[in-house]
C-alpha cells in the first residue's frame, strides 16, 4: 500500500502576543509605573509612521498594522501610560515602523531582528522629551521552520515594544540610556512536524 507524506504542521492562533508584560528580560522588565511618575497616564499615540499593512509572506504572515497598533497601545495601558479617553494628554508618542529582518532560509535555527523608531514630544510646545530607534534580536531553533520564523519574528516584536516602555519610563527620571534593547529570556518553542500517513 502506497502512502502520502505530508510534513505541514496544523498550527493555531499565534502563540505569540505582542504585549510584553508576564515575559521575563534582562536586565529588567516592563512593568506598571506608579501615579507619582511623570508619565502616568499622560501619553497619547499618534499614528503608526511607515508600517505596511501586513508583514511577513503570503504563506507566514507575522502581524499586520492594526494588531500592531493594538499592541503598542495595550502595552502602554498596561504599563499606566496611556491617557485615558477624554483625559488631555502631556505627551505624544510616534512610533515609526523600521524594518523587520527575519529571512526565510532552510535551516534548523530563525533569526529575526525588529528595529522601530520611538518620539516623545510635549504636547505644549512640540519640544522632544525622548527619541531612540530601537533594535532587538532574537533567536528559535527546532521545530517546523515556517511555524518557528513566525514565532521568533513576533518575538522580536514583542521585545522591542518592551525595550521602548522600559526607556521611556526611564527618560522621564533621565536615566533612559543610549541602547533600549532588551533581551527575552525567552525563546519560541515551533510547532513540531506533523506527519500524516493517508492510503492511495
Amino acid at each position: 500500500m502506497a502512502v502520502l507524506l505530508l510534513t505541514s504542521p496544523v498550527v493555531a492562533k499565534p502563540a505569540v502576543p505582542l504585549v510584553p508584560f508576564g515575559i521575563p528580560f534582562l536586565p529588567e522588565s516592563p512593568k506598571p509605573v506608579a501615579p507619582s511618575h511623570p508619565l502616568y497616564q499622560r501619553i497619547a499615540l499618534n499614528p503608526i509612521v511607515g508600517m505596511p499593512d501586513k508583514i511577513g509572506a503570503f504563506l507566514i504572515p507575522i502581524t499586520n498594522l492594526k494588531e500592531f497598533e493594538e499592541a503598542l497601545r495595550e502595552t502602554l495601558a498596561q504599563a499606566n501610560m496611556l491617557a485615558p479617553p477624554g483625559q488631555p494628554a502631556q505627551a505624544h508618542l510616534t512610533v515609526r515602523w523600521i524594518t523587520l529582518d527575519a529571512p526565510t532560509k532552510i535551516s534548523f535555527s530563525s533569526n529575526a531582528t525588529s528595529s522601530i523608531s520611538y518620539v516623545l514630544t510635549r504636547s505644549d510646545n512640540g519640544q522632544q522629551i525622548f527619541a531612540r530607534d530601537i533594535s532587538t534580536s532574537t533567536k528559535s531553533t527546532g521545530g517546523d521552520g515556517a511555524d518557528r520564523l513566525k514565532g521568533n519574528a513576533r518575538l522580536a516584536i514583542l521585545s522591542n515594544l518592551a525595550s521602548a516602555v522600559v526607556c521611556l519610563d526611564k527618560a522621564a527620571l533621565g536615566l533612559a540610556p543610549s541602547d533600549c534593547a532588551l533581551t527575552p529570556q525567552a525563546s519560541y518553542r515551533a510547532a513540531r512536524m506533523t506527519y500524516i500517513f493517508v492510503p492511495r
